[in-house]
């Protein structure tokens, strides 16, 4: 058999494909990517957790299904070489990829030996559409996800119904929680207690959706039974699965993910304080470029003091004892907080900055150890919450 289809399709559906798939993977099969043609061309990667498969044109023919080994290889000598289609037939185990003037042979193996599950449809419990701004939502939190491997069920963004037709998306690694509300007009059906996606496919999905033409579909759910017996066992349960769906300008992209399974995420109702009574309200540019000014040019700005003097004016502060270097700058800040003196992790204050966005932050506070409520004065969807720490 042979499949044609244009170099620039061919070579977007591998990238895609092999975005999920392992650099390392001790399982062969796992650094190869599945290729199906048959009404169009379909590029499928996975590594067990993550599987993506990218569906391009192709021009009519019969059909294919393989595994091709090295893939990144071939797409690379592909767009080195220039041509404008490629035609793929494969004979006794070897594929033959010719554009133009370049030939390219690689080994291949029987599909049949592809990991399957994730490509199984899903039995829908909860599906709705995500607009741009939606995806941009959970950029906005993702920046609080954990990465410590003890607290596993940080390593994510939650999602949690608050309405018929409303999420929250909630991070936190404990020092930092972010939540952002979400309108999804179109939702149907309502999500578990416990529908965490894990940090990899959250940073994916932010990726790959940046060109989605016409918002992203989402579905929640367990995925169907197979359609035959694959073994002795019994079949168990499956586990939750989350599917964003896309097109691009190329391309048709199905991403599958597993969920986070635990049932120990913080209720974040409960971490959100209240009844602050000391106010300061910043200008976002004024104090991030008071954190660049006392952060000594060190990619990480660690400990950091903000001290609340005279109205309408705060100290921010940091020290560096390894090389003997002070800094402090006066900023304008209107406040309530005057003689308060507080500390931060500088790295943190600065990711907070960046996820509450536009021009005002206004930070609520009740003394020097207690969670610290941040705000967008102008953005009623987001809240972040700031532990402080000690700084002598």
């Amino acid at each position: 058999m042979t499949v044609q289809t244009s170099s620039a399709d061919f070579r977007r559906a591998i990238f895609l494909a092999g975005k999920v798939v392992g650099r390392r993977s001790a399982i062969p099969i796992l650094s190869m990517i599945r290729c199906h043609a048959n009404g169009s061309f379909e590029a499928t990667g996975t590594d067990l957790d993550m599987t993506l498969t990218a569906k391009v044109a192709r021009e009519p023919g019969a059909d294919a299904d393989f595994c091709m080994q090295a893939p990144q290889q071939v797409i690379a000598a592909i767009a080195a070489a220039g041509g404008k289609t490629v035609s793929m037939k494969t004979n006794g185990g070897k594929l033959r990829v010719s554009s133009d003037a370049l030939d390219v042979t690689v080994d291949t193996v029987p599909s049949d030996d592809f990991p399957m599950e994730h490509l199984r449809p899903i039995q829908e419990q909860f599906s709705a559409t995500f607009s741009a701004g939606d995806i941009a939502a959970l950029a906005r939190v993702a920046g609080a996800m954990s990465s410590e491997e003890t607290r596993y069920y940080l390593n994510g963004v939650r999602l949690k119904s608050i309405g018929a037709t409303t999420i929250q998306a909630q991070a936190t690694d404990g020092h930092r929680l972010y939540l952002c509300d979400i309108q999804l007009p179109d939702a149907k059906g309502k999500l578990g207690d416990n529908v965490i996606i894990p940090r990899k496919a959250i940073r994916l999905l932010i990726e790959l959706s940046k060109s989605a033409q016409n918002g992203v579909s989402l579905t929640i759910g367990t995925p169907a039974a197979a359609n035959r017996l694959e073994g002795t066992a019994p079949e168990q349960p499956g586990a939750s699965r989350l599917r964003f769906s896309f097109a691009d300008r190329s391309a048709e992209v199905c991403f599958t993910s597993k969920l986070i399974d635990t049932s120990h995420y913080p209720d974040v109702e409960r971490v959100i304080p209240a009844g602050g009574d000391k106010q300061a309200l910043f200008k976002v540019a004024d104090l991030r470029r008071a954190l660049a000014a006392v952060s000594g040019h060190s990619r990480e700005i660690r400990a950091t003091k903000i001290a609340f003097g005279a109205d309408g004016v705060a100290t921010v502060s940091a020290a560096y004892l390894g090389i003997g270097l002070a800094a402090s700058i006066k900023v304008a800040c209107d406040h309530s907080a005057r003689d308060l003196t507080i500390g931060f992790n500088g790295g943190y204050l600065s990711s907070i900055l960046n996820a509450a966005r536009g021009d005002e932050v206004l930070f609520t506070m009740t003394d020097l150890a207690a969670p610290v409520l941040v705000r967008n004065p102008a953005d009623t969807a987001w809240t972040g919450v700031l532990m402080p720490m000690r700084v002598d």
